[in-house]
């Protein structure tokens, strides 16, 4: 089942650990999360899909939910009232609980093992992942410009390759 990104952003927040994220660290977490998603199962773990923005993945309706809190930690999973709009529009927090996906145990098994791979680097560094040669930000970036969609074939067939080369070195 696909999620909204939103949804997986709270499941690395939630995670034992974890003390907070960057708003740019939980954009690129949930983006691989997704590419691993696709490669282990062939299916999508974010149902929206990741544009080529200029620090690379990014998930238009996280950003929305995520871009007051600055370059700060954010130590709370996300609500509702994070979002832009409600943002303008209410005075008050309206006490929507936060956003929660129903993860498969395998679905839970990628996210725990995208953590432990990439839940030490920091959103600099995540961003530096994904501006390497031949990455799905770096195709899309460079042959369809900026703000594109990053196709989940262009994301499958990065993760497809890792999990081979992965493979091999086992």
């Amino acid at each position: 089942m696909a999620y909204r990104a939103v949804e997986i952003a709270n499941q690395f927040l939630k995670l034992p650990g974890v003390d907070g994220l960057t708003q740019m660290q939980l954009q690129k977490l949930v983006f691989i999360a997704n590419g691993w998603n696709l490669a282990l199962s062939g299916t999508r773990l974010v149902s929206e899909d990741a544009q080529a923005w200029d620090y690379g993945p990014v998930y238009s309706d996280l950003y929305d939910h995520t871009k007051f809190f600055g370059r700060e930690k954010i130590t709370r999973q996300i609500t509702p009232d994070d979002n832009e709009v409600a943002r303008f529009f209410l005075r008050s927090p309206s006490g929507k609980p936060p956003y929660s996906a129903n993860l498969s145990p395998r679905e839970s098994a990628i996210v725990d093992q995208v953590w432990r791979r990439y839940g030490s680097l920091s959103g600099p560094r995540l961003s530096a992942l994904t501006h390497q040669p031949n990455t799905p930000w770096y195709l899309t970036y460079k042959t369809k410009g900026k703000s594109s969609v990053i196709e989940q074939d262009v994301i499958q067939n990065h993760y497809d390759g890792l999990a081979e080369l992965a493979q091999k070195a086992a």
